[in-house]
């Protein structure tokens, strides 16, 4: 399945040369036609957990719902670029879930990007969610498109019980924009974490992931997972051999006090397994 390049125009403004960390993340290359093994389509497979279109049950007590398969920028190495469908009528099977699971106590929305759905979808969605559940958005958008945090989207994320997921992988992905929506975020009384994948000749040094840590912690993020990268087809050039990550993780804590530290994580079925 071809994954086409997709760039925001935020995104491509902070992209430098040939080398730039970030255009590495966003252009095609041609080595994602090389096919590897051990690298599949479905690398988490998550299809063996959907228990409806675009609703999984990966972990207990959480419902991951796959709310959009938009993106604002096509990462190159992302674990769901060979996984693309259509999805229907997912609130009303969100409410049937909800109804008949009382051990539901997060609902995880992902995708894509969930804040590519317009503002009456994620209104929907958001209004069959128990006021009592926790609700987890995981979004690029604060780097890769911060002009949709409208005032109409504000409005909608004044949710209780509200934590927001960053997808940050470089300490150039923070601009000022990024600080500015982190800030009101925090101020909302919003959990505000990140997660990042380690990959090849973007951020394997242990001195760009500490840089990456502070800067987060500056505009108030928290570093949560540096996950180890899932092997989706197409995307094996960006990997870090096991016992070269292992030796940036021992260099990054040493680097960093431990409340900056990332958790080292690999996603296996149902869980993540600590990696460092």
């Amino acid at each position: 399945m071809f994954f086409s390049q997709k760039i925001s125009a935020h995104y491509a403004s902070k992209l430098g040369t040939d080398n730039c960390p970030l255009r590495r993340q966003v252009e095609f290359s041609a080595k994602e036609n090389i096919n590897c093994k051990g690298f599949k389509k479905d690398p988490l497979d998550e299809t063996e957990v959907e228990i409806a279109c675009g609703i999984l049950q990966k972990y207990k007590s959480r419902l991951l719902v796959l709310a959009s398969d938009e993106c604002a920028i096509h990462c190159r190495f992302c674990f769901r670029r060979n996984i693309r469908q259509k999805k229907y009528d997912l609130p009303s099977k969100l409410t049937e879930i909800l109804k008949k699971d009382k051990s539901i106590k997060e609902v995880i929305l992902s995708g894509g990007d969930p804040l590519m759905l317009k503002n009456t979808e994620l209104q929907t969605l958001f209004s069959v969610i128990p006021k009592h559940l926790k609700i987890r958005i995981h979004s690029r958008m604060p780097i890769a498109m911060p002009a949709r945090f409208t005032p109409a989207l504000w409005s909608l994320l004044e949710l209780p019980n509200l934590v927001f997921v960053v997808h940050v992988n470089h300490p150039n992905e923070l601009d000022k924009k990024s600080e500015k929506i982190f800030a009101r975020l925090a101020k909302n009384g919003v959990i505000v974490l990140n997660q990042s994948v380690l990959l090849r000749g973007i951020n394997d040094d242990a001195k760009i992931l500490a840089e990456l840590s502070e800067k987060l912690f500056s505009q108030r993020v928290l570093p949560y997972y540096l996950h180890s990268l899932d092997k989706a087809q197409g995307t094996a050039h960006f990997e870090v051999p096991l016992h070269k990550a292992k030796i940036i993780f021992k260099n990054l804590k040493e680097l960093l006090p431990g409340y900056l530290v990332p958790r080292f994580v690999r996603e296996v079925k149902g869980k993540k397994v600590n990696v460092g």
